[in-house]
């Protein structure tokens, strides 16, 4: 059976409509004047690859597919469901494993297992290099000579935790572990690594389980040993890897469970990972060793990374701790870099000093920072990723409105911050330009003498190319208005800012205002926990 008429015979037995033409969705079955209806969707594309999908509003996630993908969707089938956006996320999941079981080519990147079409590693390794990889992991490691990078500005932000981690008991062996699942299961891991992956130290996973340290691949955490701080001096960790490798037979889990009789199996879900895979957990490090000295795990562990790294770069490497990866590889000395008393500070070539603010402008700085830091790209659709950025400061003369729209591109100055972010920009996806600043006159509700946050909206365009700087897309910019749309309180300061539909409810009204020209819900915001002693309702 061909991928068109497995998808079509699934379809079918959900209840789907019948197949509309992608260019008439909007015209027939979803009219402009129409009520707005949610349920699901599922795309074909002209190369019979197909997409499954829930939104709450049907059309305007047909409109935002049609922005990414455009002439490359031939047809589209619906399937209306009146729920709420909880209960179509969980569906959602059901249908996309149910789909990827028929052997249907998606291009859905979370929720499923592989995405087709796509290959985020390709850059680094080509096809056959990946699968001359992923037949012995090891041994083509050990023929990589890559150095480490210079990361200097992770250095600096992590040293207190490198040093912690370095001081903590057994820290040799605990190391030794992290190094031998970098060789068995990373692809090229000094190559990949910060781009591809990270690992992070000293972080949580509730109040009593400190990890010495979490590896993240993409969107999910891989590999993680915590300590026990109920059980002194307990470590245990655990392994995420790919449950068709490690269990092809019934056969295949008793002689893992022999090998390991302390091992505990749990199925758990992470939307990179699909609906292939498994957790392996297990306590001390001589069972943990014992675990990665099996080819059994290590190839079902490889598997589940490189399935990863085809999606996407890493999202959490703002947490990488170069440090702890310099520990795992003495023999490769990271290129000099300046001390850190020596290293200027990211944020003051960009911003004003904290301590130069106002205390209402700090107060505001400190909840755009604070939006900032959670609204990162591991929370976003990987349909509907919209960018909300910034301009030069008026005082550098760089980076203007008028030079974006002059050269029909967006552009930043080199900022390790944002550059990861600025990579991820693919074609087809919608961006912004918006100034933040602070107002007192003219603000459509009681303030109550505190200034206001305030985003004003100048640009707006698809991006077209991404040359792969990481400091500029080519951009298609709409007609420019005269006057500036403003939003308020809800604002960054990021000079890149990611935000998704259907993630949440602040986000919907953003997406909304900037890209939909709907106004804002100003009454939410103003109303909420954080804004509500100045500016709410009394």
């Amino acid at each position: 059976m061909s991928n068109t008429d497995a998808a079509a015979a699934w379809a079918d037995k959900r209840g789907f409509l019948p197949e509309v033409p992608f260019d008439d969705v909007r015209s027939t079955a979803l009219p402009a004047n129409g009520p707005k209806q949610s349920g699901f969707y599922l795309l074909r594309f002209d190369d019979d690859t197909f997409y499954v999908g829930e939104s709450v509003d049907l059309r305007s996630r047909m409109g935002g597919h049609a922005a990414k993908w455009g002439s490359e969707i031939t047809t589209v089938r619906l399937l209306p469901e009146t729920a709420s956006k909880q209960e179509l996320k969980k569906y959602e999941r059901f249908l996309t494993h149910e789909l990827e079981s028929k052997k249907v080519r998606l291009r859905n990147i979370l929720l499923a297992s592989t995405t087709a079409g796509r290959d985020a590693l390709d850059e680094l390794l080509s096809d056959e290099e990946q699968a001359r990889w992923i037949l012995n992991p090891g041994e083509y490691n050990r023929g990589d000579q890559t150095p480490l990078k210079a990361i200097p500005e992770q250095e600096v932000r992590y040293s207190t935790a490198a040093r912690r981690y370095s001081e903590a008991p057994h820290s040799a062996m605990v190391t030794e572990v992290l190094r031998t699942y970098l060789e068995s299961c990373v692809p090229v891991p000094r190559a990949t690594e910060f781009q591809y992956w990270g690992v992070s130290a000293g972080t949580f996973a509730g109040t009593h389980l400190p990890r010495r340290f979490c590896v993240n691949v993409g969107k999910m955490e891989t590999f993680v040993v915590h300590e026990d701080k109920r059980v002194p001096g307990e470590l245990f960790g655990f392994i995420n890897v790919r449950e068709s490798v490690l269990f092809p037979n019934t056969r295949a889990r008793w002689g893992l469970r022999r090998r390991h009789p302390k091992l505990g199996i749990r199925t758990v879900q992470y939307d990179d990972a699909g609906s292939d895979m498994v957790r392996l957990q297990i306590r001390g490090l001589t069972a943990l060793e014992q675990l990665l000295a099996d080819p059994q795990v290590t190839a079902a562990a490889a598997r589940l990374v490189l399935d990863v790294m085809h999606k996407h770069f890493c999202v959490y490497t703002r947490y990488h701790c170069p440090q702890v990866v310099q520990l795992a590889y003495p023999e490769y000395r990271r290129p000099a870099t300046l001390a850190a008393s020596e290293t200027p500070s990211v944020h003051t070539s960009f911003e004003r000093p904290h301590e130069l603010f106002t205390t209402d402008e700090a107060e505001i700085a400190q909840e755009s920072a604070a939006h900032a830091e959670s609204d990162d790209l591991a929370h976003l659709d990987d349909d509907e990723c919209y960018w909300i950025v910034g301009c030069g400061t008026k005082r550098s003369g760089r980076n203007q409105v008028k030079d974006f729209l002059a050269s029909g591109e967006w552009r930043m100055d080199p900022d390790p911050r944002y550059e990861p972010k600025v990579a991820e920009m693919q074609v087809g996806e919608r961006i912004t330009v918006r100034t933040r600043k602070n107002v007192k006159d003219d603000v459509p509700f009681e303030r109550r003498d505190n200034s206001v946050s305030v985003m004003d909206f100048h640009l707006r365009g698809v991006i077209t190319d991404n040359p792969g700087d990481g400091c500029s897309v080519k951009v298609d910019w709409e007609k420019v208005d005269p006057t500036p749309r403003r939003y308020y309180l809800y604002t960054s300061q990021d000079t890149v800012w990611p935000v998704g539909r259907n993630v949440r409810p602040e986000w919907d009204d953003l997406i909304e205002f900037a890209f939909d020209d709907q106004d804002q819900d100003v009454d939410y915001f103003r109303n909420l926990p954080f804004w509500a002693p100045r500016f709410g309702d009394r």
